[in-house]
């Protein structure tokens, strides 16, 4: 199986530190370097908002009221900017599916839905259609409004519609940053709540107990990849808490196994590698996938894991990731990576090219022209 739709395009305009992006184009594997502050998180942000409002008819004003009203997701304010918009492109293995959304800024610092419009054009160009307005939703988008035999509009623009849906509806986002005493990832999940990693592995336990009963290949898969990152594990098993609906992750060490420790006793590397293998090593991945800084706390031998583990789930999922790591960079190629800088305030956007940069390739590595300040993407 291969990834045969994909986000293959976006344009972004009036978000955030965004002002203006345009038409960047996305791959399979999408790297995403930057200073802190440059911009990677707003770009991810955009999809969390897309996410919520196609997965909740309210989701638009729950987005905007989590993150400070619309003031707060405006290019500089409501004061300098009045309007929110983009434009993404699904690519199919029949054609390509558009997407265009604007927003305006609404009574009590929110968001409404200026304009939706869709276009598809079929590989072979024989079938393409002008861009159709769906109109203003107000606070609910319109792709929610339509239903699957809509008679005003015609099979390819409910497809694509339907397409549109699919592939947003299921975009992920994991950051394993928090492994503090207190961290969901450290304690002990419902054993029902098993349907999906959470995005903060919060359901750890039961996620894997639920791969170990359904998918014990995958679930054997994943100790072995763990016990590589971390060797002093012997075995790792899921054991409920007192006869309660709750199960935590519990292991041993390879030198005594018959002395049990819980999740609360593991380092946070080999906490978060655990949670990074299970996500990357699922038998199902999510359509996209979006980590945050997926190296924080791993040692190279484990960064170099990581890479196959990315690679390998990039062949079935969309991979967005962003990260400050110059060792993980020299795993992928240049076409993989999206240089992020923010320059007089406003965050670019840059794909890289081999032929642009391939004199300075064939004598260094990536990283040490990243590290250089060739491309941008530093301080």
């Amino acid at each position: 199986m291969v990834v045969n739709t994909i986000l293959s395009e976006i344009e972004l305009a009036g978000f955030k530190s965004i002002k203006r992006m345009s038409k960047l184009k996305l791959d399979n594997l999408n790297i995403l370097i930057g200073a802190n502050g440059s911009g990677k998180t707003n770009f991810v942000s955009f999809f969390k908002m897309l996410q919520f409002y196609l997965n909740n008819r309210d989701g638009l004003s729950e987005f905007v009221n989590k993150h400070g009203g619309a003031s707060g997701l405006l290019h500089y304010g409501s004061k300098i900017t009045d309007t929110i918009s983009a434009k993404l492109t699904i690519t199919t293995p029949s054609g390509e599916n558009n997407y265009s959304v604007e927003f305006g800024i609404a009574q009590g610092d929110s968001l409404y839905f200026k304009d939706e419009k869709v276009s598809y054009t079929s590989k072979d160009r024989k079938a393409k259609s002008d861009p159709i307005h769906l109109g203003s939703g107000g606070k609910e988008s319109r792709l929610l409004q339509v239903g699957e035999n809509d008679e005003q509009y015609d099979r390819y623009s409910l497809r694509t519609i339907k397409t549109i849906k699919s592939l947003m509806q299921g975009m992920s986002f994991y950051q394993f940053h928090d492994t503090t005493p207190e961290a969901r990832i450290r304690g002990a999940s419902h054993i029902n709540d098993n349907q999906y990693l959470r995005s903060d592995a919060g359901n750890l336990p039961s996620f894997l107990r639920m791969l170990g009963e359904k998918n014990p290949r995958s679930y054997n898969r994943i100790l072995d990849i763990a016990r590589q990152i971390a060797p002093y594990i012997g075995d790792i098993t899921i054991g409920s808490e007192y006869d309660s609906p709750y199960v935590k992750l519990k292991w041993n060490e390879s030198v005594n196994l018959d002395y049990p420790f819980d999740a609360g006793q593991m380092s946070d590397g080999s906490l978060r590698a655990i949670a990074l293998v299970t996500l990357l090593s699922q038998p199902k991945l999510p359509a996209i996938i979006c980590i945050d800084e997926p190296e924080l706390g791993l040692h190279p031998e484990a960064i170099a894991i990581l890479a196959d583990l990315l690679k390998c789930a990039s062949e079935t999922s969309q991979i967005i990731i962003s990260t400050q790591s110059s060792a993980l960079v020299d795993f992928f190629e240049p076409e993989n990576i999206i240089v992020v800088d923010r320059i007089q305030g406003e965050t670019q956007f840059n794909k890289l090219e081999y032929d642009k940069y391939k004199p300075w390739l064939e004598e260094y590595s990536l990283s040490q022209i990243w590290n250089a300040n060739i491309f941008g993407g530093r301080p």
